[in-house]
This record gives C-alpha cells, structure tokens and sequence, in this order.
C-alpha cells in the first residue's frame, strides 16, 4: 500500500498529457444542422426542436431516428454521447418506460451497426438526461455516425430529443476531463482502494472487461510516454 501512494505522489509531479478528447457533434435547437432526422414530411427548426416534436418511435413501417452527421473518430478510442430529452405520454393507459428506452447505435459508412447500447428507463419521469459510452475498437476507418432510435417505442409512447452531445474519449482520459493526467490514476486508485466511483467516466483502460491494476499501469506508461 505504501508503494502505491509514493507511486500515485510521483505521478501528481507530472505534467499532463495533452491529448485533448474535442467535441464532436452537438444537437440542440441552436446546433442541428447536417443531422438527419427520418420521419418524413419534417424539417427541423429551432421551433420544431424547442416543442419537443422530434421524437424517436416506430409507426407501421417507419422508423424515427435521429442520425448524427459523418464523424472523424481522430484519437479517440470511446465516444460518450450525453442527452437530454422527454418521455412523452400520447396514451397514459398504454405508455410503457421500457418500450420508450433509446439505443443509440454506431454506424459505419455503409450503415452497419458496429456497437450499440440499449439504455432502459425502469420508471416514469418525464425529464431524461443520461450518459453512454460506445467503444470505436470494431470500427474499420476513422468515419462513423451516431443513431439515436427507440426500436420499441410507438404512437403511445415516444422520446423527444432536446439536446445530443458527442465527445471523443482517448484511452486513459479516466475522469473525462479531455486529457490523460494525474487524476486518472487518482480516480482509478479511489476505485480500487474504496470502490468510489463518482469521478470515474471510463475506467477499462486495457478494455478487458473489468478494472484492475492493470488499468493504472497502462495510464501510468501513457504518461510517460511508453507504448
């Protein structure tokens, strides 16, 4: 244990690496150009977005999706997508959270599903903001798109979008702050040695699936500028 604080007292004496994770696409009522949304007959607007009209649902053969435009994934290894929307209730006797849940899907350039994240509602509210993570490992190329879509979701029920945020991750950056410094093997450490997680935004570092030592000793060669 001693060692591990002369470690972690060492690696605060270092200067941050800049490898700056940089937004990449911003949805909102300000910022919503070149995204497609597929419902036909709409055109977005800063009005028809600020009603809360662009919901994600299924009618008859339809689907209505929220697509990112063409992104560059640069350094990144993860994309963290944050949202804000509504649940919207078209028929209180049959509106279900689980059925309005969104995945939100990474799309190569040919359209292909290459990971996506099912996040489930498991109440009622109607304010929803959350946060995913989709790893960009299985991607061939640098470009891709983002999907937002409720495949379960229909004229009872829908999620409206308000605001999308879609931020590169670079491997290492443990906190999410944009840059591989100290702090991430802090934040590591808190985990490990108290199982304190608030601070942590991605913690699989090596991407085996859990987080262990072995994290930190891949973000302490990044700071060092080993492998």
């Amino acid at each position: 244990m001693k060692n591990k604080f002369i470690l972690l007292f060492a690696l605060m004496m270092c200067s941050a690496t800049a490898m700056q994770a940089d937004e990449l696409a911003h949805f909102d009522p300000y910022s919503f150009y070149a995204w497609d949304y597929t419902r036909s007959g709409v055109t977005l607007s800063t009005e028809y977005i600020s009603r809360d009209n662009v919901n994600l649902y299924k009618n008859g053969d339809d689907n209505y999706t929220l697509i990112s435009p063409v992104l560059n994934k640069g350094n990144a290894s993860k994309i963290i997508l944050s949202f804000k929307g509504k649940s919207n209730r078209y028929n209180n006797s049959n509106y279900d959270a689980y059925r309005g849940s969104p995945t939100i899907e990474l799309l190569d350039m040919s359209g292909n599903v290459v990971a996506s994240c099912f996040h489930e509602f498991v109440d009622k509210v109607r304010a929803r903001e959350f946060t995913v993570s989709l790893s960009l490992k299985d991607l061939v190329g640098n470009n891709f798109k983002v999907r937002l879509a409720c495949w379960n979701a229909d004229l009872n029920c829908a999620l409206s979008v308000n605001e999308v945020v879609i931020n590169g991750l670079v491997a290492g950056d443990v906190d999410g702050d944009g840059s591989i410094t100290s702090g991430d093997i802090t934040v590591l450490y808190n985990y490990l040695i108290n199982s304190d997680e608030s601070s942590m935004v991605d913690g699989d570092v090596d991407g085996d699936g859990s987080i262990t030592s072995a994290d930190v000793t891949v973000v302490y060669n990044l700071l060092l500028g080993v492998g």
